[in-house]
């Protein structure tokens, strides 16, 4: 199946000095959180607000089995600290488990590269030459995005799915709210709506670098995480939301 490619282009908005100072790290966090949230199998161009103000581009190529994202961030926000991050994962088409996993970092003078591969031998998961113990199954954030975009309702409601978060064992789940309509540009959109549980679980695990917002945060006991997904047609990802630090974040889809 040919890749297909997606630009997400966002409007550019320059931000108040004190709005920047006030927020800083906690403002790039929640930004890269639901820039690579909302994105997902099949997605089309979003629009990602922080209190109201759209301040990141998203690109994405996905194909049955991987999916490839790039976040930059734009404004003031760039011209400050720039942010150029880009996650790859590729994944098993039918339990979604992680087959391989990179990302390059670039945010600020800091750069890194992750590179991690699963080892179906040993059930191992490779970070860098650095082995977890796993199995074959597990998956990580991108995975579960791109099964909520395939599975029913029936399939993801209330089901623990073993997790691998940046060399630490989790859990995730999907708990189905039920549906709503959501206007979408003038339009109603049926969707099924869902809250996504992930909590750390016991074994073991590595330290791995680099580090970034998005991953440093995404997987936090504090953040909620929430899905609205299209119920017919092609299961687009219609809106997103994470709550975290008090503060909430919306990418809604632009059609």
């Amino acid at each position: 199946m040919p890749c297909r490619i997606y630009h997400l282009n966002i409007e550019n908005r320059i931000l108040l000095p004190e709005f920047y100072l006030s927020f800083k790290l906690h403002s790039y966090s929640l930004v890269l959180i639901i820039s690579v949230f909302c994105v997902r199998l099949f997605a089309e161009d979003y629009r990602i607000y922080l209190l109201g103000i759209p301040i990141v581009n998203v690109s994405m190529e996905s194909s049955v089995n991987s999916l490839s994202i790039h976040t930059e961030t734009l404004g003031l926000i760039h011209s400050i600290w720039p942010v150029d991050n880009h996650y790859f994962t590729q994944y098993d088409s039918i339990s979604f488990g992680i087959r391989h996993y990179t990302k390059s970092i670039h945010q600020g003078s800091y750069k890194g590269e992750l590179n991690c591969t699963f080892e179906p031998n040993g059930s191992q998961l490779n970070y860098n030459s650095q082995m977890v113990a796993t199995v074959d199954s597990v998956q990580n954030i991108f995975t579960l995005l791109a099964r909520v975009s395939y599975q029913s309702v029936e399939d993801l409601d209330t089901k623990w799915f073993p997790m691998n978060h940046e060399g630490v064992p989790h859990r995730a789940r999907f708990l189905w709210a039920g549906t709503d309509t959501l206007d979408i540009n003038n339009a109603d959109m049926i969707c099924d709506h869902y809250r996504l549980d992930i909590e750390k679980a016991k074994g073991e695990s590595v330290q791995v670098t680099p580090w970034d917002y998005f991953t440093d945060h995404i997987a936090s006991s504090e953040a909620i995480r929430q899905i609205w997904v299209e119920q017919n047609g092609k299961r687009r990802i219609i809106k997103a939301t994470v709550s975290i630090y008090g503060v909430t974040i919306t990418a809604k889809l632009r059609e």
